[in-house]
């Protein structure tokens, strides 16, 4: 249920009503806990934004650029704008999403990390302006010593005609376990997907609606679990 509530988050957040306001309206003082954003050059200053808002601070400009994180943050009118667009914001928490691994060939079949729950991250498009990345979350159980990296899979095939892509997720596990039970975590991975584009026929347009169904295996499950999300991706 956590994860659920925190996948339909986050797809608020990024469809624009993110803004979290900490007066009461028509106050200019907003603030965010965890929030998706995406740190890039800006007519050249480092920000994050989201398609919607826009902020730098010290701790933004430290960061790895073309990239998407995590952040906790804050705004009000007397920070003040580093531009006519750019908010100057204090942001105490910062985390990087992990870059997952996609690949156009066949999932392998020996022994799965089990995925006990996942989701992709809604309402992004796959957009240059946003790295071509695609964010997903998923739910493991890890024990101390332990981490996964994410990987996707889907072969070269042309979709049917509802223009669904099938792509097979994968947790890759490594390090060695020092304790005999773990716990469920949750874990986001960000994939640069942008080759999926010579899949795709544009028909002409800029853009195209695509649908994803993604397959992993639960714990014991001989079959995989599958979700469906839609996606708009764009040409350039």
């Amino acid at each position: 249920m956590y994860m659920r509530k925190l996948i339909l988050f986050f797809s608020v957040v990024i469809a624009g009503l993110f803004l979290t306001s900490c007066l009461e309206a028509g106050d200019s003082n907003f603030s965010g806990q965890r929030q998706l954003f995406y740190i890039t050059q800006l007519e050249g200053t480092q920000v994050a934004h989201n398609g919607d808002f826009v902020m730098t601070s010290n701790e933004i400009k430290s960061k790895d650029p073309d990239r998407w994180y995590l952040i906790t943050w804050s705004w009000s009118t007397e920070n003040g704008m580093v531009s006519t667009n750019v908010h100057n914001a204090i942001t105490p928490e910062i985390e990087q999403i992990p870059l997952g691994v996609y690949s156009q060939q066949e999932a392998p079949q020996e022994t799965m990390t089990p995925v006990l729950n996942f989701n992709m991250v809604g309402g992004l498009p796959i957009a240059g302006s946003f790295g071509d990345f695609l964010i997903v979350q998923y739910v493991w159980n890890k024990k101390e010593g332990e981490k996964v990296q994410a990987k996707l899979y889907n072969e070269t095939t042309q979709p049917d005609a509802t223009d669904t892509y099938i792509l097979e997720l994968r947790l890759e596990k490594s390090g060695t376990s020092t304790e005999t039970s773990g716990k469920n975590v949750d874990g986001f991975a960000a994939f640069d997907v942008s080759s999926l584009r010579s899949l795709v026929n544009f028909n002409g347009q800029d853009f195209k609606d695509i649908q994803l169904k993604f397959n992993y295996y639960k714990e014991n499950a001989g079959q995989p679990t599958s979700v469906t999300q839609p996606v708009r991706i764009y040409k350039n």
